[in-house]
């Protein structure tokens, strides 16, 4: 059974398999849509009313640095699943390489069983038992 996508989503340990991981690209791009959408509706048509544009601005900050923090939390998780280190994760602030990296964290396959960052996301129903070497 895959990782609920909204289980651990502001937490920077344990593990998350690659299902969860697309679950939570695809809620993040939904929810940027959403707020995009918003802003172009709440953006003042009138030019002379520049001190207006600030506040959709500050409305969308507030609910984008949540969605930032957690996808950094989320990245982390993934690249502990295939046994990195969570700090890899900052592979996506490199600009290219990171989007690049970002599609990689989504084919990488995990590592089979328990690893040094936890047990197997998949594997929670036995316990998190590693499948090698049985229960």
């Amino acid at each position: 059974m895959s990782k609920p996508v909204f289980q651990d989503l502001f937490t920077f340990s344990g593990r998350r398999n690659r299902k969860s991981y697309i679950g939570f690209v695809v809620m993040t791009l939904v929810l940027l849509l959403v707020i995009g959408i918003s802003m172009v509706q709440l953006t003042p048509r009138l030019p002379s009313r520049q001190d207006v544009v600030i506040y959709p601005g500050v409305f969308a900050l507030l609910l984008i640095l949540p969605l930032m923090v957690a996808g950094w939390a989320v990245a982390a998780q993934r690249c502990r699943d295939f046994g990195w280190t969570g700090w890899a994760a900052l592979i996506l602030l490199i600009p290219y390489i990171g989007q690049l990296f970002a599609i990689a964290l989504m084919v990488i396959p995990s590592t089979i069983g328990a690893n040094r960052y936890g047990p197997d996301p998949l594997n929670q129903d036995r316990g998190g038992d590693d499948l090698l070497t049985g229960p």
